[in-house]
Formats: structure tokens, C-alpha cells, sequence
């Protein structure tokens, strides 16, 4: 394929984009072994559950892993999130070809036989070649917002985090009324007619 690709040609993107998943494979894997030393110096436990160590214990769970992560030289809500991901994947369940994150983000699926299945299957590729996680493929998958609408609903739901400021609002509002085809269509939908005379009739 010709052409270029930001300041690079489609070659040298290629070329970038095999040694980018290289770099992905090894930053996953230390962040793997991160969680799984965690889990081992403080396995997950059970909310409510008694401390299987009893009373002998030296450190609380929150205080022997932000230990353990100011001497490896991170921050502890790093390091905790290394172990609760590493506590919701066995070793044998995980992928090597779907990152560290994609896991992170499917790690949330409840129900542990549908998160293993997840994880094996990934969606199609949109702009085609083999099937592959992305971010937002992942994030639909558990329901979460994506970095990048497509759907209308989508596209909508990220309007409205953006209109979530008033002041916003009034502004977004006024500049899409002064559209024809989009007022018409507002007043032309019963909810927001009558929000539009209720409004008026307030002042």
C-alpha cells in the first residue's frame, strides 16, 4: 500500500507498527510480573474475610503494597491495579497478543468463564486484516465510554458529557438551533416543545 502515513511512509508504519507490538509484548509482560509479585505478597482476599495470616501480620494489605511499590519505584494505585488484574487472569488464560490494558478493561466482565471467552475472541478489524483488540472494542464490550464514538448513540452520549456544563449547553444548543433542518426537527419532537414552552411560560 502507497502513501504516507503522519510524517512517515506506509512502509516505515508498518515497519513502527510490528516493533510497537514488540515494545506492547514487553511492557505487558513486566507489568504481568508486577501484579503477579503482588498477588504473592498479598494475595487477593475476600471482602469481610479474616486475614488467613491472623494477627501476626506486620502490614495491612494497602500498606504492604504501597511498600512494595515505593521500593520498585511506582505509584501504589499502579501496583494495585497490577495485582487486581493479575488476580482476574491465571496464567494459563492470558493472551500474549492482546496487551496488558486490553486485559485491564476486560478484567471488569464478572462472570469468569465469559471473561476468559472474551478475551479469545476478539472483534473484527475495521479497517480490515485479522481480528484484533482495540481500547474502545474492549470498552464496548464491558460498557464503558469510548475514546472514539462511532455509533450515534455514541456519538450522543459523548455530546452530553461535553454539554454537561450549562453554560456549554446553552451554547451548543443555540449554535445547533440555528440550523434549520436541526430546529425543525427539535421542535417537531413533543418532549422538547413542551420543554420549550414550559421554559418560556417560567420566566
Amino acid at each position: 500500500m502507497s502513501g504516507k502515513v503522519g510524517s512517515v511512509t506506509r512502509e516505515r508504519y508498518d515497519e513502527l507498527v510490528k516493533l510497537g507490538r514488540d515494545w506492547v509484548a514487553t511492557m505487558s509482560s513486566a507489568q504481568w510480573r508486577l501484579g503477579d509479585a503482588a498477588v504473592e505478597i498479598e494475595p487477593m482476599r475476600s471482602y469481610g474475610g479474616a486475614n488467613p495470616s491472623g494477627k501476626d501480620d506486620l502490614f495491612t494489605v494497602s500498606e504492604a503494597i504501597r511498600m512494595f511499590a515505593e521500593d520498585v519505584g511506582l505509584a501504589y494505585t499502579t501496583v494495585r491495579s497490577y495485582r487486581w488484574v493479575s488476580s482476574r487472569w491465571p496464567k494459563g488464560r492470558r493472551r500474549a497478543d492482546v496487551s496488558h490494558t486490553i486485559h485491564k478493561i476486560l478484567a471488569s466482565i464478572p462472570d469468569e468463564q465469559e471473561r476468559f471467552e472474551a478475551v479469545a475472541n476478539p472483534p473484527p478489524n475495521p479497517r480490515g486484516g485479522q481480528p484484533r483488540w482495540t481500547h474502545d472494542s474492549a470498552k464496548r464490550v464491558v460498557g464503558w465510554k469510548v475514546d472514539s464514538p462511532e455509533s450515534v448513540q455514541e456519538k450522543v452520549e459523548a455530546l452530553h458529557d461535553l454539554a454537561s456544563d450549562d453554560a456549554v449547553a446553552a451554547v451548543v444548543t443555540t449554535d445547533f438551533l440555528r440550523r434549520p433542518a436541526i430546529a425543525s426537527r427539535a421542535m417537531a419532537d413533543d418532549t422538547a416543545r413542551h420543554a420549550d414552552t414550559d421554559f418560556g411560560s417560567s420566566g
